[in-house]
């Protein structure tokens, strides 16, 4: 997902993006009935996000009959990548210690979250190489 002139995607697009991925290719209908149960959206407001998604380049649109199919243009780990590099140059200046201890600290992790972060340091630190 590098280009010069990368699209950002706002929170309501990421929520549109999410049940995309998940069930792709899918109609405006399904992401609609998907997640009315979440948030008050309107039909129309979904096809507004996707229109906008098409318009940044993000989604790609196939027409069958009188449905239009929706299709990622990008994997949800490309766009993860670019958010959370953005993240940690911009808002963090490149620095992982100050990103990670923010996102566990305001993240209110379960004890077994907690667990499962210190296993996967643990592996982590494992595959170092040994100095």
């Amino acid at each position: 997902m590098a280009t010069s002139q990368e699209p950002q995607i706002s929170d309501a697009e990421w929520r549109v993006m999410h049940e995309i991925w998940l069930a792709e290719p899918v109609t405006s209908n399904r992401i609609h009935q998907r997640l009315k149960e979440k948030t008050a959206w309107s039909a129309g407001t979904i096809k507004t996000l996707l229109h906008r998604l098409v318009q940044k380049g993000i989604l790609e649109f196939q027409r069958k009959g009188n449905r239009y199919l929706y299709r990622s243009v990008f994997t949800e780990a490309e766009c993860l990548d670019r958010v959370g590099d953005q993240l940690l140059h911009t808002v963090f200046q490149g620095q992982p210690m100050p990103m990670l201890e923010y996102m566990v600290h305001t993240a209110r992790l379960s004890g077994s979250e907690i667990e499962d972060l210190q296993a996967f340091l643990k592996r982590i630190q494992e595959d170092l190489p040994s100095q």
